[in-house]
């Protein structure tokens, strides 16, 4: 009989009767008594213990252990009627257990229970709950609910500034993908489970012999599993991970079927859902900014058979790629057309007297020595350092001229362009993709402003000529005159590889030891053609080129010590010897005798007495052209644009004197733009500052802004390459990859980062230092050494400096301010006949006496 039944029986047999109104006194003395029941029900609450401690002595004394007391509770019928069945009682164990949260604990707590514990179905959904409330990487993907009220609101809502995440912030997105501390918020937020599936993933045998296994790996596998769980709970709640691990695995070339079979696995969505991902992005909301830029460049693609042809009739696709980033050093209000004066010549004036050009300073002279000693601490490290590091003389340093504010470039990759930039049709058709339909830009924005477009030469050229027939339009867009095509420093540096391979690579019959043919033989390096080598091995091949003379100037002067120079050891303990006054003399002698003007020029005397070393003289000749290559390089890395627009007057010289007139009249336009009073002072800045980018905020990650683009173009080409198929060509692909390929190579990047190995992924490249040793003593015994008396050479390094200058001069530079300077608001083109690099200028001609007057 339960307790409720007794207690109405009790009132039935005992009616209450009435009593007359207490007394005060007996109020008094009841609250007494009152006071000392609830003091013996407080110590009767205070004595359960007790009291259990009075049953287990009693069951002690039947001789029944706790063990089969509860088997014999939850499996036999008590003898007390109702609720005595096995199975009201095994419920009654269960709500006593798993209802009381303290017990819980403490029975987890004890190791025969186990790593995990006591654990329900109910406690662990419940902890899945949590995990997708968290708004975590197991909550849902919040994109396409912005894109459902995007669409719902139409484009007004991505107009209003401050409304947080854009559909197009894939930065935000990665933001908010934590993956590393995916297994951190299992164990956070679902003790329960990590510590399950921690406990299931235990090792069979405890190995003795073995370090303790590395616990990363399996909490990725927790994370997996309670992702997989998740998804398996609420496809729809807990998303975010399957939808952004399917992405990446799309974005590596695994096919629908794959994805859809790994989406019955629970590991990711299915194709449909990942391509709907991919398809988001826009980029109207950057483009409107005022501080926006744009780099583009062409995108050669050849697409090959989609089907079974008796012939091939592969194609070579040309599109466009480009991308749209906030630009630095532009005035609140945005680039103006006032800033720019189409009337302000460039001079000759203007450029022998911009620094680096044709001047050589005191800085000039500390950038050459800075990388003498560069050279010689790249073949002897540890030697230089030890010099150094016991002298109060500081080691040589790179001057700064004019270094940029750090920062990380905010970029976003442009949308599909189907058009061929590299013609003048295709380049209408490429601004109108981008400013009109893209930015979707009022006509009344091309009144006053100017933007900022950074390509190719071609692409500054083309653009040039868009504004030239368009010159008498009446429409502000239809004139072009809003747009500043600059020519890019990536393809700048790419053409001057090529003028050094161009001006020292000699042949078969002119295998000098000062030319890049004998170091390629002599290091037996190959697939290095004499005509536009691939950048990465011919920039190696110049730079340890460089590196070996330095150092071959270097023996020389140590042979003339009695320092034997054939063995690095001898060399090595030679220099380590030195103090730092010795060190800074060596590298000062090294400068005067091969670095300044008159190893560049002899003096008209030597060549009138013939008494010039040709071989010498190509030698100084190929040092002084790679300073100028290894200063543009250096600027760009550490964003120093005083470097680079030293670089770009002697440019103006080199490239027209190697025949290269089209990057050569680039450079005077460029020169025109920074150095001249055809800019203010604002656009001038914004020209050179926004020329560069810096993906990651440090001091030397700076890089060239056509650079980043081509980086775009691989993983691009990539993409199309894993994603191509019979049905979906280029045009098909290249509208779902174009706005998505920066998106999921930095989605790769970081998936990888959190669940792959921790491998070094740098590229490693072998010691240069045994070839810079064996060329340098091979130079040293008699190529790279000075003939007093003169020396002939097969193979002479032509002075293209001193022809660039007569040509500029002369002829170049009045074509050039016809070209670009506005007559009544024309632009008048006169035709221009290209002329072929000679040999050297003859010592008396008039270029030869404009230098006499500049030194």
């Amino acid at each position: 009989m339960s307790g409720q039944n007794q207690r109405r029986q009790s009132i039935r047999l005992n009616p209450p009767t009435t009593s007359p109104p207490p007394s005060p006194q007996r109020i008094a003395s009841s609250n007494t008594t009152n006071g000392r029941r609830q003091r013996a029900r407080g110590s009767q609450r205070q004595s359960k213990a007790q009291r259990v401690d009075e049953i287990c002595q009693f069951m002690r004394k039947k001789d029944i252990t706790l063990r089969e007391f509860i088997q014999v509770y939850v499996t036999t019928q008590g003898s007390g009627g109702y609720g005595e069945r096995p199975a009201t009682r095994a419920k009654r164990l269960a709500e006593a257990i798993y209802g009381q949260p303290e017990v819980l604990d403490a029975l987890r707590e004890h190791p025969a229970s186990g790593t995990a514990g006591i654990v329900t179905v109910k406690a662990l959904r419940k902890e899945m709950k949590a995990l997708e409330e968290a708004g975590d990487m197991f909550s849902a993907y919040q994109v396409d609910r912005g894109q459902e009220k995007t669409s719902q609101d139409g484009i007004r809502q991505e107009e209003r500034p401050g409304d947080g995440q854009k559909l197009e912030d894939y930065e935000c997105i990665l933001g908010d993908m934590q993956f590393e501390d995916m297994s951190k918020q299992v164990n956070t937020r679902a003790p329960l489970l990590f510590g399950l599936l921690n406990g299931l993933m235990g090792p069979k045998i405890k190995r003795q012999d073995r370090a303790p296994r590395d616990p990363s790996k399996f909490n990725h596998r927790i994370a997996i599993i309670t992702s997989i769980l998740c998804y398996s709970r609420a496809s729809e709640g807990s998303n975010k991970f399957p939808r952004v691990f399917g992405a990446f695995l799309h974005s590596n070339g695994v096919k629908r079927r794959v994805l859809d079979l790994f989406h019955q696995f629970g590991l990711c969505e299915g194709y449909k859902g990942v391509h709907k991902h991919l398809e988001t992005g826009t980029v109207h909301r950057y483009g409107q900014q005022l501080d926006a830029c744009v780099v583009y460049d062409n995108f050669d693609y050849r697409e090959g058979v989609k089907h079974q042809l008796i012939s091939n009739h592969a194609e070579m696709r040309s599109v466009t790629t480009g991308k749209v980033f906030r630009g630095v050093d532009i005035p609140s209000g945005g680039l103006k057309k006032s800033m720019l004066h189409h009337e302000v010549p460039l001079t000759i004036e203007d450029l022998l007297y911009s620094p680096g050009a044709a001047v050589y300073d005191e800085t000039a002279a500390k950038i050459d020595a800075y990388y003498i000693a560069e050279a010689i601490r790249t073949a002897y490290p540890e030697s230089v350092k030890s010099i150094f590091a016991k002298s109060d003389i500081p080691y040589p340093s790179m001057p700064a001229v004019e270094l940029l504010e750090l920062r990380k470039t905010d970029s976003k990759t442009l949308g599909p362009i189907l058009f061929n930039e590299g013609t003048l049709d295709g380049s209408y058709e490429v601004v109108e993709s981008i400013y009109k339909h893209q930015f979707q830009l009022d006509d009344t924005e091309f009144d006053n402003r100017l933007f900022l477009a950074f390509g190719d030469q071609k692409t500054s050229s083309l653009i040039r000529s868009m504004q030239a027939e368009q010159v008498d339009a009446s429409a502000a867009y239809d004139r072009k005159d809003w747009l500043i095509g600059v020519a890019a420093l990536f393809h700048l540096r790419m053409n001057f590889l090529w003028l050094m391979q161009r001006t020292h690579y000699g042949n078969m019959e002119q295998q000098d030891a000062s030319t890049l043919y004998h170091n390629i033989n002599f290091w037996g390096r190959k697939n290095i053609p004499a005509d536009r080598a691939a950048f990465q091995v011919l920039e190696e091949l110049v730079l340890h080129s460089f590196d070996a003379r330095v150092a071959g100037l270097l023996y020389t002067r140590l042979e003339q010590c009695g320092i034997d120079t054939s063995e690095q050891g001898d060399v090595d303990h030679a220099i380590q010897d030195m103090n730092a006054k010795g060190f800074i003399d060596l590298v000062e002698d090294v400068r005067r005798s091969a670095f300044e003007p008159q190893a560049w020029r002899p003096s008209k005397e030597k060549y009138a007495n013939n008494t010039v070393d040709e071989e010498f003289l190509s030698h100084a000749r190929y040092l002084q052209q790679m300073i100028v290559y290894k200063t543009l390089k250096y600027g760009i890395k550490n964003g120093d644009i005083g470097l680079i627009d030293r670089v770009i007057g002697v440019c103006c010289f080199y490239f027209e004197g190697t025949g290269q007139s089209n990057y050569a009249f680039e450079m005077l336009y460029l020169k025109r733009l920074t150095s001249t009073k055809a800019c203010d002072k604002e656009l001038r800045r914004a020209i050179l500052s926004n020329s560069l980018v810096n993906p990651h905020g440090r001091r030397d990650t700076w890089q060239e802004v056509d650079r980043s683009l081509e980086y775009l173009n691989l993983e691009l080409k990539r993409e199309l390459w894993a994603r191509r198929t019979s049905t979906f060509g280029l045009d098909a692909l290249f509208k779902t990859t174009s706005l998505t390929a920066e998106y999921t190579v930095r989605l790769r990047k970081a998936i990888e980062k959190a669940f792959a190995r921790k491998d070094n992924s740098r590229h490693s490249v072998p010691s240069p230092v045994d070839d810079i040793h064996t060329l340098a003593f091979e130079l040293a015994c008699d190529s790279i050494k000075l003939y007093e008396g003169g020396r002939a050479a097969r193979h002479q390094a032509p002075d293209i400096h001193t022809i660039g200058l007569e040509r500029v001069a002369t002829k170049k530079l009045e074509v050039f301010n016809a070209k670009v300077m506005r007559d009544e608001d024309r632009i008048i083109v006169p035709p221009y006949e290209r002329r072929r690099a000679t040999a050297d200028l003859d010592p008396d001609s008039d270029a030869m006496a404009i230098l006499v007057c500049i030194f």
